[in-house]
């Protein structure tokens, strides 16, 4: 035999790196690529302010980030939004004049994204959950979600009555108010199931009912889980819900909340994956460092 043997090798399957809150840049193998809920704000934009409102000042202490821009994507093929909010959604027109990609948006936002971003009509795409959609490099399943009720559990929600509702929860982000996106995001969500043509499943759960999106995919198993870690979650909570689903990895969205209070989110995932391991599970959660690119791969490796 005259060639070696060769001791590794990888069946690429995605590559993908986390931006800001549930904004994830992948890559499929064809080279497209999908953005959900496209955000990033950047701390330059408190430059020389002294005094800031309540508003910025959570901007400022859970959102604002640096190392970043809009021009740094490499790719907007497909935008993806569980949700309209402003922190899930203000590069939705920048990404769209860069890239012209397609805007997948639950439908009764369909209308208002475009107005407020200023993005062509034939560009949206509305999505209803219950559907599947058969798109050229992936399909899409849709499940009906819920935005995270904590602000009404608190007794802070507003009514429709209240002038500032079409102000609240839009006005921050660039956005131009008034817009609905702060209601409409609070109304409607859905979560959704990437499957790409190599078959890797791709699920992601945001928001509550979780108990609910496990019964709508109990069948699918997917690969990779992209889930809301809501900062009242304990690591054996956490560790719950990557084996309920069957997946065997997991990376978070909305950590960017571990900020307000101060908490370590790499002992977070530690944590996680000890009691995984006490439990005997290969599943493992992962914490994306921001903006660096990752690889999911399947490998054969030979031992040394």
């Amino acid at each position: 035999m005259s060639e070696p043997y060769i001791t590794k090798i990888d069946s690429q399957a995605l590559k993908l790196r986390w931006i800001s809150v549930q904004c994830y840049e992948m890559v499929l193998p064809n080279g497209k690529v999908i953005v959900t809920d496209p955000f990033y704000w950047d701390m330059s934009h408190f430059d020389g302010l002294t005094e800031l409102t309540k508003n910025q000042k959570m901007e400022k202490d859970i959102y604002a980030q640096t190392g970043f821009s809009v021009d740094d994507f490499t790719g907007a093929d497909y935008m993806i939004l569980n949700h309209v909010h402003g922190d899930h959604s203000n590069l939705t027109g920048k990404l769209w004049n860069r890239f012209y990609g397609r805007v997948l948006v639950p439908a009764d936002c369909a209308m208002e994204v475009a107005k407020a971003y200023d993005i062509p009509y034939p560009a949206i795409y509305p999505l209803y959950p219950g559907n599947t959609y058969y798109f050229d490099d992936f399909t899409l399943k849709v499940y009906p979600g819920a935005h995270d009720n904590r602000a009404f559990r608190e007794g802070k929600f507003q009514r429709p009555s209240d002038p500032k509702t079409l102000i609240d929860g839009s006005e921050g982000f660039g956005i131009s108010c008034p817009s609905l996106l702060g209601p409409l995001g609070s109304m409607y969500n859905f979560n959704f199931m990437i499957e790409t043509k190599n078959n890797y499943k791709i699920d992601f759960s945001a928001g509550r009912d979780f108990e609910e999106h496990v019964e709508h995919i109990r069948t699918e198993r997917p690969n990779l889980m992209l889930r809301h870690r809501i900062r009242s979650y304990s690591p054996e909570q956490y560790a719950d819900m990557i084996e309920t689903v069957g997946a065997q990895l997991m990376m978070p969205l909305h950590h960017n909340n571990a900020r307000a209070a101060g908490e370590d989110l790499n002992e977070y995932m530690r944590k996680v994956n000890e009691v995984l391991t006490l439990r005997g599970s290969a599943a493992r959660v992962f914490n994306p460092e921001p903006y660096r690119w990752y690889q999911i791969c399947t490998s054969i490796i030979a031992e040394s």
